[in-house]
């Protein structure tokens, strides 16, 4: 019998509290260093370019996050007749089963020159074959100023859209959206048609509208472009549309939408977001745009600018609804259908702390940077992102090294193989400068290798201060170049039970506003009160999605009549499992999750990212702000949290228990065992490593009276919990 109840025990304990190897389908942006981005999906890959300036080079892989570290690979070098400077965004389609690629350059070294140009490949794999260089493409009868190509197939006919300039233009301003017919893949008919020009309010600084770009749905084609210049602030995404049943060679067909629709967001530190080009998920279910943005507030054209990807979902009257930037460094989920993430030893894909064993110090990002250079040294733990790292497995059995704060990656600073090289953070771009090894040197430490130089992570001069420098160093064996994985989770799916859900943002718990168990009744946040109008069951629906239902009233999480309006209000309803009533719980690092409604597509959100008690819950465009992100707390119909045995199996001594104090724990712990001490709602409040074959000793003595567990795992799993009753 006692074997039996430890054996149900123990699956809950491995069911609440373990976290495995993750395989989830996720990413984190940024996911490469270029401007101008495109991205195709073909033949179970993604294949990505964007702007390099003096050829044209791709990646590909088989998921979004696998694209930070693929080798870049140069696929055509200007010779013979082909232009020789400023080769920009460059796009690629497959017409007639041939690939071809339209890209701008300039005969001279003046972008006053600027023109548009094909390549054709004939191999199925457009990173082998040869690319032939077939010419510039343009209109006959308007030999001008010429960038940003696009091509738009309707009914059988493929047109060419670009952004140029009329006869009465300075040079290349200001700068239009254009259209004309195909004759073939690399020859325009004669005769474009205006559809756009910079002439709202919203699009007049600078005089540009350029990379127009298309998609198809509901009935409709929409012409996506940007506005402004990329140099100013207000770089931003505007939009027209028209029926796909009419010509779009005729400018009357064409709506021009009154306000943008995708500009900054200076929550996250995303300013000048443009230059689109939208995908599909590897399933085909999903449509996703990839864009670039920068850090600087006051826009730039330069190397700042990265490139991030999002899903776009669909508004009721069927126009796209792109959101606002999404915040970079945290995770989202990866397009439907795409490919499982890679995984290698001796680390498993999560978010750690890596601590250097000398000063017992993490590394951290200076000043909590999210620029490119960004230096990295050692701080006192301040539990704060710039302190936490993404750990993931690349496709050739290295790691990337991603920081939670703006998603940078860890880097030798220019590539160097030198003793004492800078290490710092950079755009992700596949260079072997930015792959790491791990390799055990014991008692649960690793040196952390660069795949470049083969040399170790080291702090400079072994120094113990805060703000010691790391750095590259042949490895010496000593404590400064030793580091410790404080492992901080993977990311998990969410699993079925009864939680309480908590705002990142506020603290406060998500509740049924009164008590009230009517249909209509009101979400909203609240101070913790340990009563079941602050318990919710999520319930799988069996199609990847939850139902999150209330434990007082019975009935569940509702988006009313299905609306897709931003602030349209979460209430609970009658359960009849239609898609206003599930919700995709999606991790977002840090234990966290997003709540995404199947209907709408949008985020569960507190109101104006309120800290107040009370303030309401509604749904908004996903973004990854705080106030979207949601932790679950796994409790039980009584608020115990449901995750332990009060059953202690007797190859584990722990005493005194309960405890005013210090408690003993005694059992088989070795070199990467480690003991969690977590509260009633399972939140982590200090890890200790215990010395291997030793007592080890868990000071309470400061904590207040109530319920506590000991969480002991080896490193990769949790080999028990105890509960801990502190007088």
């Amino acid at each position: 019998m006692i074997s039996r109840i430890q054996t149900r025990l123990a699956l809950v304990v491995v069911a609440l509290f373990t976290f495995v190897q993750s395989h989830s389908r996720s990413f984190v942006n940024p996911i490469s260093d270029l401007a101008d981005p495109f991205i195709t999906y073909h033949n179970g890959y993604y294949y990505y370019t964007g702007t390099t300036g003096g050829n044209i080079s791709m990646r590909k892989s088989t998921t979004l996050e696998g694209l930070k570290a693929a080798p870049i690979q140069t696929i055509y070098t200007p010779s013979g007749s082909a232009p020789t400077h400023h080769y920009w965004a460059p796009e690629m389609f497959r017409i007639n089963n041939t690939w071809y690629i339209y890209f701008s350059a300039s005969l001279t070294t003046s972008t006053n020159d600027m023109r548009t140009w094909v390549l054709e490949n004939t191999s199925t794999d457009p990173m082998a074959g040869t690319w032939v260089f077939k010419g510039r493409i343009y209109d006959s009868s308007n030999d001008l100023w010429a960038i940003d190509g696009t091509v738009l197939s309707l009914h059988g006919t493929n047109y060419f859209l670009w952004s140029g300039v009329d006869y009465n233009a300075t040079i290349d301003k200001p700068q239009r959206i254009y259209i004309a017919s195909m004759s073939n893949p690399w020859t325009l008919n004669s005769g474009r048609t205006l559809l756009s020009s910079p002439d709202m309010g919203w699009e007049s600084n600078g005089g540009v509208n350029e990379a127009p770009e298309v998609i198809q749905k509901n009935g409709k084609v929409f012409m996506v472009y940007s506005a402004n210049g990329c140099w100013t602030p207000d770089y931003k995404l505007g939009m027209l549309s028209m029926p796909d049943n009419l010509d779009p060679m005729n400018s009357g067909n064409w709506y021009k939408h009154p306000q943008p629709v995708f500009e900054s967001n200076s929550a996250v530190q995303a300013y000048g977001p443009g230059h689109h080009f939208f995908f599909k998920s590897p399933d085909g279910t999903q449509d996703w745009f990839a864009y670039h943005a920068t850090t600087n507030a006051s826009g730039a054209c330069d190397a700042s600018r990265t490139t991030r990807a999002q899903k776009i979902t669909w508004n009721a009257d069927g126009t796209p609804n792109f959101g606002v930037p999404v915040a970079t460094g945290i995770k989202q989920q990866a397009p439907a259908g795409e490919a499982s993430l890679a995984s290698a030893s001796p680390i498993a894909n999560g978010i750690y702390k890596i601590v250097v064993q000398s000063s017992n110090k993490p590394l951290d990002v200076a000043g909590c940077s999210m620029e490119k250079g960004a230096n990295v040294h050692q701080w006192s733990d301040a539990n704060v992102d710039c302190q936490k790292w993404h750990i993931q497995a690349t496709s050739d059995g290295y790691y990337t090294i991603t920081s939670v704060q703006g998603g940078l990656v860890l880097e030798v600073e220019s590539c160097s193989n030198a003793n004492a090289a800078n290490v710092q953070m950079w755009a992700p771009n596949g260079a072997d400068c930015q792959k790491w090894s791990f390799v055990s040197v014991g008692g649960g430490y690793y040196r952390i290798v660069s795949k470049q130089s083969g040399k170790s992570l080291d702090i400079q001069f072994g120094g113990q201060n805060n703000g010691a420098n790391l750095q590259q160093y042949d490895y010496l064996g000593n404590s400064q170049q030793h580091f410790r994985m404080d492992w901080l989770g993977a990311e998990s799916p969410i699993k079925e039970g009864v939680y309480r859900i908590v705002s990142k943002k506020s603290g406060l718990a998500m509740d049924l506003a009164g008590c009230n168990v009517s249909n209509g009744t009101n979400i909203a946040q609240w101070t913790w009160l340990n009563n079941n109008c602050q318990r919710w069951s999520v319930e799988s629906t069996g199609d990847g999605y939850y139902m999150i239902r209330s434990q007082e009233s019975n009935r569940v999480l509702d988006v009313p009549s299905c609306s897709g309006l931003e602030g349209a209000n979460i209430q609970q309803w009658d359960a009849y499992g239609n898609d206003c009533q599930k919700f995709a719980i999606e991790p977002a690092g840090n234990g966290y999750f997003s709540i995404i409604n199947k209907s709408s597509g949008h985020a569960v959100d507190v109101s104006n990212c309120s800290m107040s008690p009370g303030a309401n819950i509604h749904q908004w465009s996903y973004w990854g702000g705080d106030c979207q992100l949601w932790k679950f707390e796994a409790v039980t119909s009584s608020a115990r949290l449901a995750t332990t045995s009060d059953v202690e199996e007797k190859k584990w001594m722990v005493y005194p228990n309960p405890t005013v104090g210090q408690v003993s724990v005694r059992g088989a712990l070795t070199e990467t065992s480690r003991i969690i001490v977590r509260d009633l709602f399972g939140r982590q409040l200090e890890v200790l490593q215990p010395r291997p074959g030793k007592t080890a000793k868990v000071d309470f003595s400061a904590k207040q009276p109530g319920i506590y567990f000991l969480e002991i795992t080896d490193g990769t799993s949790v080999r028990e919990v105890i509960k801990i009753t502190k007088k």
